[in-house]
């Protein structure tokens, strides 16, 4: 009994390698980055025909458009926040118009200044948890414009 305590005395007294301790915070990186490069890659390349039946057909970043004006950030206020699970939909009042953006986890509460960075654009999308249509909606990443 006493050899195991000692044991763990020991094994707790020990510091972690700096490398044990980066390895999952790095792994974690880096697949998501690989993740990213891919989705950045597959949106530069032409998308196929609308009505495809394919994989991409059940995936809403598969059917994504992006032009030429999709690459500018778009600079706004958010007026209207809806969460909606892992994703949440702003929208965003810019000097023109109003554009609904969603995006992955949370997003600033309503009158904080945004800048949103367009991954593609579905129109006439349909969420099934808000149970709405959006005419147009940008897949993005939404982060605070300072």
């Amino acid at each position: 009994m006493a050899l195991v305590v000692f044991a763990r005395a020991a094994r707790d007294a020990a510091p972690r390698s700096a490398r044990r301790r980066l390895a999952k915070p790095l792994l974690g990186l880096a697949i998501f980055a690989a993740l990213f490069a891919a989705l950045g890659w597959h949106l530069d390349t032409p998308s196929s025909a609308a009505g495809s039946t394919g994989p991409s057909a059940a995936n809403p970043l598969g059917q994504l458009s992006r032009s030429a004006a999709d690459r500018a950030a778009i600079a706004g206020r958010v007026e209207e926040r809806l969460p909606a699970g892992s994703y949440t939909y702003v929208a965003v009042r810019t000097d023109d118009d109003l554009v609904w953006a969603v995006t992955i986890g949370d997003a600033p509460p309503p009158g904080t200044r945004v800048k949103v960075r367009s991954m593609g654009r579905r129109t006439g999308f349909h969420s099934h948890r808000l149970d709405r249509t959006f005419p147009a909606l940008v897949f993005g990443l939404v982060s605070r414009a300072d």
